[in-house]
């Protein structure tokens, strides 16, 4: 039998550079904005601009370090990741002085910046939460700006199933993404069931042949043949998504007899 634990890798590695570079190119369009905003006429309008950039470098920072530690990398990679934007900028050419300062949230479910609920209620949660404040200020003007990055990816699984012949179930399952609240698609996702419908030990198994109907607003409906141990065994059913922003999310749900 096969064991479904926190199959968390080192993924999440391969998405840190990604972002970095994305980063960078973000950082980029920074400098020539400014470079060209010397001459022009108004130079508060393409600060707000190079702001608007550094913001979005900001929260995908944050998503990356996000998509690393689901896929089991260590919290301390949303420090690193910050850590490495703010030599970026310091060391890009500004006529003006930059500062970025965070602070990852540490209060209700969250840790060091992070919560990963990952349940059997049917609910898997993967969420990071920053504070941040920017400062620039040079000779004639000043910026100051505090603002929060929150990103949330999560999955809501439902399950019904009837028996079948033997210890065989025809198991329905129903699987909706979201990002911040907002359904999203997934870029892909398992689905397991358990063999006995026990979790001491854990023995999920993936089905021999997964339907799956894409709605195309992030809600895909699975089903799927089960051959379980016992015929009145329990139908527990755990899907594991990663979203388009590399966020895995995990969620356990035990089906209803129909």
């Amino acid at each position: 039998m096969r064991s479904l634990r926190t199959q968390r890798g080192t993924s999440g590695q391969v998405l840190v550079i990604t972002s970095l570079i994305v980063v960078m190119l973000l950082l980029s369009t920074v400098i020539y904005v400014r470079e060209t905003a010397m001459d022009a006429p108004v130079y508060a309008s393409s600060s707000n601009l190079s702001f608007v950039a550094l913001k979005q470098a900001i929260r995908h920072t944050v998503i990356s370090a996000l998509a690393n530690v689901s896929n089991g990398g260590h919290p301390s990679v949303l420090e690193a990741d910050l850590s490495q934007l703010k030599y970026v900028v310091a060391n890009g050419y500004y006529p003006a002085l930059v500062a970025i300062n965070h602070t990852a949230l540490n209060r209700g479910d969250y840790s060091d910046g992070f919560w990963i609920y990952w349940a059997s209620t049917g609910t898997g949660l993967s969420s990071a939460y920053v504070d941040f404040s920017l400062l620039s200020s040079d000779i004639s003007t000043g910026y100051f700006s505090e603002f929060f990055v929150n990103v949330t990816s999560k999955i809501v699984v439902t399950g019904e199933y009837v028996l079948l012949e033997g210890t065989e179930k025809q198991v329905n399952v129903t699987c909706t993404f979201y990002n911040e609240d907002s359904y999203a698609l997934a870029k892909n996702f398992t689905v397991y069931y358990e063999y006995d419908g026990l979790l001491s030990p854990e023995e999920w198994l993936t089905p021999a042949s997964l339907n799956v109907l894409d709605y195309g607003n992030g809600t895909y409906f699975c089903s799927f043949t089960a051959t379980t141990k016992h015929r009145h065994d329990p139908m527990m059913v755990s899907v594991r998504g990663v979203d388009g922003r590399g966020i895995l999310t995990v969620a356990n749900v035990t089906c209803v007899l129909r």
